[in-house]
């Protein structure tokens, strides 16, 4: 027991140190001299469930949920589900935490709006967004608030440790941009968009 504490303590420093540093570091995509780690657990999944408001909004205007690999949608426009490990995922001190993929949204209209390549920072989630199919260069998407994800942290669930409770909110740019597609005023910044439920595992 007392190893498993001093084992989770330790995961719980670390998490915490690489989002200290991404806070202090610069975000200029060319920084040089930055120091890269590996992502903290090898195996895990993640859970982006949309709150009900945004699931009943997507069905009821016929916006159409993608996953852009490893990103995959859930049934119903319920949200993504997204398996995260060492293989894939990895922390950039200056950067912050990498994930590859990410979410599209395609409105009854055709139009698209995408987020992929994204980095979770302090303040919140980044990532190359695409406009129908054109590259908008990298885009703050989602806030977050770190007081509201600590204390679910390192919750043993779903055969691993993780946050429980992690809402992710739109950002100005992000609601607009959904609402443009959509051609109607569906989403406004600073509400809920998902909530993210994480698991990291150390074996498969």
């Amino acid at each position: 027991m007392r190893i498993l504490r001093a084992f989770v303590g330790a995961v719980a420093s670390a998490i915490i140190l690489v989002l200290a540093l991404t806070l202090q570091s610069p975000l200029a995509t060319a920084q040089t001299g930055c120091m890269r780690m590996p992502y903290f657990t090898p195996f895990g999944y993640a859970n982006f469930d949309f709150p009900q408001r945004i699931v009943a909004q997507l069905n009821e205007n016929e916006i159409a949920v993608e996953g852009i690999t490893p990103f995959q949608a859930k049934p119903g426009k319920t949200g993504l589900y997204l398996p995260i490990g060492s293989h894939t995922n990895h922390v950039d001190a200056c950067m912050g935490v990498y994930y590859p993929g990410g979410p599209k949204f395609i409105s009854k209209t055709g139009n698209s709006v995408s987020v992929e390549n994204i980095w979770l920072r302090m303040d919140g989630a980044y990532g190359t967004a695409k406009i129908n199919g054109v590259a908008q260069g990298e885009r703050m998407v989602a806030t977050y608030n770190m007081n509201e994800m600590m204390p679910t942290l390192m919750t043993p669930h779903g055969g691993g440790i993780g946050p429980t409770y992690w809402p992710f909110r739109f950002t100005p740019y992000f609601a607009q941009a959904l609402n443009e597609a959509a051609g109607a005023n569906l989403f406004t910044a600073g509400e809920v968009f998902a909530n993210l439920d994480a698991v990291g595992k150390f074996a498969p």
